[in-house]
């Protein structure tokens, strides 16, 4: 496995990437010492991957149990991390258990939160299954879950001591899983490394078909965009805001669609939206638009909102958002993240935001409604081949 050090601030960590590494995997924990293992995984990935992960800690490392919660963003919530811990001391974990993420994005952060909780902090280990959480979501600190008012309004930041990665993992993911993952991609090249724009454009496929060799360059071009921003920024309240570019938009899109719309395809969409308000406000040009819309379209994502999403609750949610609070907005406003031109992100002082009227914001989520068409199928990892041992 290739190793990439993570530092941010005081904080770091290796983060190992390789394919068709399951050994590697298994060694790395087991180096751990753990007393035991608590393997976290959503029911359709403890199905797939969980039961032979925590049967080979067994055998090669030391006591392990899987914990299992129900798939999708709905269940991400302070629920489920409760009933996962009280799993987790049913089962004797102590100081010295290790707590193994199995997963995506939503699986890392109730793993992640609940790890920062037992015992006031126990070891974490993120083992991403795909690929929004190989490339984005395992890099950051925030451990979060979701609550009535909005997405990750409830959380902490822990840091894991390893991640282990497998792009062999991604293999039995649908193609709804892959786009939004691209998204993730896209909003790294547009806000972060326009230098990788070209390579990036000519590398997406609206089939979502990539091969390993594609996928590392893409995680570790995202790696080092992360580490651009998150350098001197471990909490992400500074420069590190950047990441949110298209969240403002794209997390009220995903809540509002209860998890049918993905998160990366949902920030997709919210970076059209965020181009199209930075244009109206005379900071952009014409162009900026459409090199977005051309972008998200070439990784598979209608650059539009789907038309089953209600906007009513949209625009709720955007009065939500979790950046409030960071710029003192005039009333009617909320902060975003907008660009000039890719790479070019515009500030208020030394923070990459700017209010926004939540008037005109309302205007260009409309309006990007009125193009939705029909969401792709919501069901986790449909069309996943059945389950079987670790790649």
């Amino acid at each position: 496995m290739q190793v990439t050090p993570i530092a941010m601030e005081d904080a770091s960590f290796p983060y190992r990437l390789g394919t068709e590494c399951a050994e590697d995997v298994i060694t790395c924990l087991a180096a751990l010492g753990a007393s035991s293992y608590l393997v976290v995984a959503d029911t359709t990935v403890a199905e797939l991957y969980g039961l032979d992960l925590a049967t080979r800690i067994g055998k090669e490392a030391g006591p392990a149990h899987l914990l299992t919660h129900e798939a999708g963003e709905v269940h991400k919530v302070l629920a489920t991390v409760s009933a996962l811990a009280e799993q987790a001391l049913e089962r004797g974990a102590d100081r010295r258990s290790l707590v193994v993420a199995l997963g995506g994005g939503v699986t890392g952060n109730i793993a992640g939160l609940m790890a920062s909780l037992l015992f006031r902090g126990i070891r974490l280990v993120h083992v991403p299954t795909t690929v929004v959480a190989m490339l984005d979501s395992v890099l950051s600190l925030k451990q979060a879950v979701n609550a009535t008012f909005g997405k990750n309004l409830v959380g902490t930041f822990y840091q894991p001591v390893e991640v282990l990665a497998d792009t062999a993992f991604l293999r039995t993911l649908p193609p709804r899983e892959i786009r939004s993952g691209m998204g993730e991609v896209v909003k790294n090249a547009l806000a972060i490394r326009p230098a990788m724009l070209d390579r990036l454009a000519g590398a997406l496929r609206v089939d979502a078909r990539y091969d390993d060799e594609t996928l590392r360059w893409i995680i570790a071009e995202s790696l080092a965009a992360k580490a651009d921003v998150t350098r001197d920024d471990k909490h992400e309240r500074r420069s590190g805001l950047v990441l949110e570019y298209g969240h403002t938009a794209g997390h009220a899109i995903e809540h509002a669609s209860r998890g049918e719309v993905a998160h990366g395809a949902g920030v997709a969409v919210g970076m059209t939206v965020a181009a199209e308000v930075s244009r109206r406000l005379g900071h952009a040009d014409a162009g900026l638009v459409p090199l977005h819309r051309e972008l998200v379209a070439a990784a598979g994502v209608e650059p539009a909102i789907p038309a089953h999403v209600d906007t009513s609750l949209i625009r709720n949610w955007l009065a939500y958002d979790n950046k409030r609070g960071y710029l003192d907005s005039p009333p009617g406003h909320t902060p975003m993240v907008l660009l000039s031109a890719p790479g070019d992100v515009l500030h208020t002082g030394t923070l990459p935001l700017v209010p926004v009227p939540l008037a005109l914001l309302d205007e260009v989520v409309d309006e990007a409604a009125s193009r939705g068409g029909a969401a792709e199928p919501a069901a986790a990892y449909a069309g996943s081949p059945p389950a079987g041992p670790l790649p």
